[in-house]
């Protein structure tokens, strides 16, 4: 079970203190920023853009926002030079002298983009729900649906991807589904190659997120602070804090240790 995180920032401190260098990995969307029903209206507050960019000027210190939306739209929203940006659940990563797109991905934007007539076509009498193209990946958006509707979006787009299974996969979200190729990385795997193009393989990593698809780097950071922001019986992090205004909260206090430790 995991502990409240402000119950634990004593001994956070001390493995903060003793790291060689500190890798910050930030979910965005109910993360650093409140899920609104509109995901075009999410974009960073002025406090939490303040601090995010007192982290970036840290010593040792590098700042990762990994994100399920496309790498453009992530760094639009964020818009902080020197940090490095990993959207579509870390198949393109870009920063300081950093560049990557999942080959695989790639591969298959030609069979993904025939999976959106019919999906479109599927959903199209269901107020509220429509698909997004990410470029390598897609996702149905079901928010602002009805309740009522929520099985029939299920339905067809399982019933779409049924010949492409193969190629891709579907995992479910906060009211969405995301289409994507089998095999192609997870978040968990994007820090793997963020550290390993840092080369700071001894780096301490902090992880925070509240999406579904954050678990796959929780499970593979058991050495690391893994946070899950909001509630959740079942989860692989090791601390537990309940939405943005904690995650800006923790990463003042974060901000104000590293400046304190530079002293």
């Amino acid at each position: 079970m995991c502990r409240r995180l402000f119950d634990s920032l004593e001994e956070i401190h001390e493995r903060i203190v003793q790291a060689p260098h500190l890798l910050l990995c930030l979910d965005f969307d109910g993360t650093l920023a409140a899920i609104a029903r509109d995901p075009t209206t999410v974009f960073l507050s002025g406090r939490m853009r303040l601090t995010l960019e007192s982290l970036s000027r840290c010593l040792n210190t590098s700042v990762a926002i990994i994100s399920g939306r496309a790498r453009a739209d992530l760094q639009s929203r964020v818009d902080i030079p020197g940090l490095i940006y990993a959207g579509n659940h870390g198949l393109e990563i870009s920063g300081p002298g950093l560049i990557f797109v999942e080959p695989g991905a790639t591969a298959r934007r030609a069979a993904l983009e025939k999976l959106i007539p019919p999906l479109e076509r599927g959903l199209e009498d269901i107020a509220g729900a429509h698909v997004e193209d990410k470029g390598l990946t897609l996702t149905i958006h079901y928010r602002q649906a009805a309740a009522a509707n929520w099985e029939r979006i299920r339905q067809v787009t399982e019933a779409t991807l049924a010949d492409s299974s193969h190629l891709f996969h579907i995992t479910a979200g906060d009211r969405v589904y995301e289409v994507r190729p089998h095999g192609a990385g997870t978040k968990g795997t994007a820090v793997g190659w963020i550290k390993e193009r840092l080369e700071k393989p001894t780096a301490l990593v902090i992880y925070l997120g509240d999406d579904a698809t954050d678990e796959d780097a929780f499970r593979i950071l058991g050495e690391d602070i893994t946070v899950k922001v909001g509630c959740s019986p079942q989860t692989a992090a090791h601390y537990q804090i309940d939405g943005p205004a904690d995650v800006q909260q923790f990463l003042e206090w974060l901000a104000q240790c590293r400046i304190a430790d530079e002293i």
